[in-house]
């Protein structure tokens, strides 16, 4: 059995296995990980999950024909393999002038993403965080008393990216979440509250709070009735923010802007949102849950503001998007692993604080919806702004919750409603996906009730 080679020394292979067939400019993308989970069900540990990936992934561009192939066999006959069979693959693809591998240097950017042994940790430690998530729900609420699934994670890995061309870099980064989904139940009426979050370190994740959460929003469903059809005021918690954001994402995509389907097409330097509205796509952060000091392939990222005071100043761009677009490249070819391509998307994507007191500016409104929960997000139409979605959630008055509502349905246009964020609070909190937001306060939508 050969020696098991390094990540260091596997990348060196890979680069002499390029320069040993003649290929004038290669990638070489490494990604090793460790993973785990542990699930459980009625207060004891039902499954335990580990995971292991380590692989290299091969880009070749010859005449600006790009091949690409990856593989796990590290050996030097597998490394070998997976050359050859990108430098075949880019004779096989059609030329395209806008392709590019990274070339410039990246600096040395202390992000403070990693802690050593999270993966290595007790099956007991790790156990009882998902443990104390249920004991605090129950603790919440005697009407939360069974859990549809409550799961902790975490995870280790190391990334390493070096080019033909000079560039090499590499970084490490841990992860540790939980969840859970908890089920309220009161005269025959059963309603499921989910909540998770994570952080970058195991001190920092607060079980406690992830169960009370996950209970408040099972609990504050029970007696929901229906809402008779009106235009509204809504609130949008910071978490209920965080699905909108989620959802406008896509929309700051070059790739999108370039084929059409992104409302925010051709529309830099024009105002799309309320002026309140500032939304920063940070992968700079420290400690953020999608901070990296490089991207997919290979270029610096950056903390870069795509909308300032409701103002579209730009998109996120590949190498390729960039070029095409004239723009300098935003690091934002986001990979999934060694075996998958570069796809463009957010890092940390938040709104960033506003100045409003939330409870404030709500308490002011005679009436509001506060929603709790929004379904089928993915029907937005990206390019025109229209949706239509299932939602839950409280009516107020003057703050205070009347009643819980369900089986109503908001509709309207992004375009409108980014234009009609009239409130801004300065409680910014980030999700388990590295989106963040403050509660916003929507000034009119409609809802589709009784």
């Amino acid at each position: 059995m050969s020696e098991r080679l390094t990540n260091d020394a596997t990348v060196d292979a890979a680069l002499a296995a390029l320069k040993s067939v003649a290929v004038a400019t290669g990638e070489i993308f490494l990604r090793e990980a460790q993973s785990g989970s542990v699930e459980i069900k009625e207060g004891a540990i039902e499954a335990v999950i580990a995971r292991g990936e380590r692989g290299i992934g091969i880009r070749v561009l010859d005449e600006q024909r790009l091949g690409f192939a990856y593989t796990s066999d590290l050996s030097a006959n597998g490394i070998n393999a997976c050359v050859d069979i990108a430098r075949r693959m880019s004779g096989l693809t059609e030329r395209d002038e806008d392709l590019a591998l990274a070339t410039r240097p990246i600096d040395d950017a202390d992000l403070d993403i990693y802690q050593a042994g999270i993966v290595d940790r007790p099956l007991s430690e790790r156990g009882a965080i998902a443990l104390a998530v249920e004991e605090a729900a129950r603790a919440a609420d005697p009407r939360v008393k069974q859990f549809r699934k409550t799961t902790y994670s975490d995870s280790e890995s190391t990334t390493i990216i070096a080019t033909t061309t000079g560039v090499r870099a590499s970084f490490r980064e841990s992860y540790c979440g939980a969840m859970t989904s908890a089920v309220a139940s009161e005269n025959g009426d059963r309603q499921i509250g989910y909540h998770g979050e994570a952080a970058r370190r195991f001190g920092e994740l607060e079980p406690a709070r992830v169960g009370q959460r996950a209970a408040q929003r099972a609990v504050e469903k029970l007696g929901a009735k229906p809402l008779a059809t009106q235009k509204v005021p809504v609130v949008l918690d910071p978490w209920m923010a965080m699905e909108l954001l989620r959802a406008i994402g896509p929309l700051f995509s070059a790739d999108n802007v370039l084929k059409g389907r992104s409302l925010f097409a051709n529309k830099i330097g024009q105002r799309v949102a309320n002026e309140k509205v500032t939304i920063v796509d940070d992968a700079r952060r420290p400690r953020g849950l999608r901070s990296a000091p490089f991207d997919g392939e290979g270029v610096a990222t950056t903390t870069r503001t795509l909308i300032e005071s409701g103002v579209l100043r730009g998109y996120l761009t590949s190498l390729k998007t960039a070029r095409k677009l004239g723009n300098d490249p935003t690091g934002n070819a986001r990979r999934g692993g060694y075996g998958s391509p570069a796809r463009i998307g957010p890092s940390n994507l938040f709104v960033a604080a506003g100045t409003d007191d939330a409870k404030a500016i709500v308490a002011a409104l005679d009436h509001a919806l506060a929603v709790t929960s929004l379904l089928n997000l993915h029907t937005v139409d990206p390019v025109s702004g229209e949706f239509s979605l299932g939602a839950t959630g409280n009516y107020l008055e003057r703050g205070s919750r009347v009643q819980p509502v369900q089986g109503i349905t908001i509709a309207g246009n992004l375009t409108h409603l980014l234009d009609s964020i009239v409130g801004v609070g300065t409680d910014i909190v980030f999700g388990p996906s590295g989106l963040g937001s403050p509660t916003l306060v929507i000034s009119e939508l409609s809802v589709g009730g009784a």
